[in-house]
C-alpha cells in the first residue's frame, strides 16, 4: 500500500513538472502593451513622488524657524534623542514647529500612497504591475524593452517640447 502511494505521489509530482512550468512561462510572458502600461504608470509615480518631495522641502524651507531647512536636518538626524536635542538647543517653539512639519510629512506620504495604488490599479491592475515589475528585474531582454519604451517616451517629450 505504501509503495502504491509512493508511486501515486511520484506521477503527480512528474505530471505537475511536466506541466507547471508551461503555465508559469505562459503568465511570465509580457506584452508590449503591459510594458507600456508599466512605463505610463511609472512615469505618473515618478510625477507624484517628485511632487510629494517638492511638498515636503517647501514645508521644511518656507518655515522661518527651521533656519531654511538647517535646523530641520539638525532636529531629523538627532531622532528624538534627548541628548541630542540638548546639544543642538532648539527651542520649545523650533520643536513644536518641527511636529508640525513631521505631521505634514506623513500626511503628503500617506495621500501619495494613495494616489499610488490608484493610478496602479485604475492605469494598469496591480497583477500586471505586480508581473511586468518582477519581469523587468528578473528578464533582461523584457528590461531592455522596457527601457526602450521609455527612452520613446522622453523622445518624445523632447520633440512635443521643441514644437
Amino acid at each position: 500500500m505504501k509503495l502504491k502511494n509512493s508511486l501515486l505521489a511520484l506521477g503527480m509530482l512528474i505530471a505537475c513538472l511536466a506541466v507547471c512550468p508551461k503555465s508559469v512561462a505562459q503568465d511570465a510572458e509580457i506584452t508590449s502593451d503591459e510594458l507600456t502600461q508599466y512605463a505610463q504608470v511609472t512615469a505618473k509615480i515618478d510625477s507624484l513622488k517628485a511632487d510629494m518631495k517638492a511638498k515636503i522641502s517647501e514645508a521644511v524651507k518656507s518655515n522661518e524657524l527651521m533656519e531654511g531647512g538647517k535646523l530641520y536636518n539638525k532636529l531629523n538626524k538627532a531622532k528624538g534623542d534627548e541628548a541630542k536635542l540638548a546639544e543642538i538647543g532648539a527651542s520649545e517653539e523650533q520643536l513644536a514647529a518641527y511636529g508640525q512639519i513631521q505631521e505634514s510629512i506623513t500626511a503628503f506620504k500617506k495621500e501619495f500612497k494613495e494616489q499610488y495604488t490608484a493610478v496602479v490599479k485604475d492605469d494598469i491592475g496591480a497583477g500586471v504591475y505586480n508581473k511586468v515589475k518582477k519581469a523587468i528585474k528578473a528578464d533582461a531582454a523584457v528590461k531592455a524593452q522596457y527601457d526602450e519604451i521609455v527612452a520613446s517616451f522622453s523622445t518624445e517629450e523632447s520633440e512635443a517640447d521643441g514644437e
